[in-house]
């Protein structure tokens, strides 16, 4: 029994679009929602797009895109709101800026607190075991199936 490559490439396709179906209904659950003030026209929520690279016709890697904001509310990080040890970024200016020192370890505190459904998603009973015992599945259905004389 040779490998179905379309069977498993199938099945990573349904698991990834079912996670990201997952990442917004837990991110609805935990109330991140879009803001009439936002300088987004529409909910980030609705950006996550899914990606896949394949190796000989294989899916090696899965990628999940969504917009850099989400980070923000799944940290509960942003202005005035720092991790311990800051960061350095370029503005749309070219102007280098860093993180203010006393927005240190003020990360989800006070009116940012930290919702994250991301990971709620891929450590729970749907996530990355899920799809690690997908993969070992189909791949061990293979490999019994190659050890028996034909």
């Amino acid at each position: 029994m040779a490998l179905n490559l379309d069977k498993n490439n199938a099945d990573i396709k349904d698991w990834t679009r079912d996670a990201i179906k997952d990442f917004k209904t837990t991110a609805s659950g935990m109330g991140v929602e879009h803001r009439a003030d936002s300088p987004s026209p529409s909910p980030s929520i609705d950006k996550f797009r899914d990606r896949y690279k394949q190796d000989g016709g294989a899916i090696a890697k899965i990628g999940i895109q969504f917009p850099r904001t989400l980070i923000y509310t799944h940290n509960g990080s942003g202005k005035g709101r720092g991790g311990t040890k800051g960061s350095r970024w370029v503005d749309k200016y070219g102007t280098s800026k860093k993180t203010n020192p006393k927005s240190f370890g003020k990360m989800g505190t006070g009116g940012r607190l930290a919702k994250p459904f991301i990971n709620q998603v891929l450590d729970g009973e749907n996530g990355v075991e899920k799809l690690g015992t997908i993969v070992a599945t189909n791949l061990g259905d293979a490999i019994v199936g190659s050890l028996f004389v034909k």
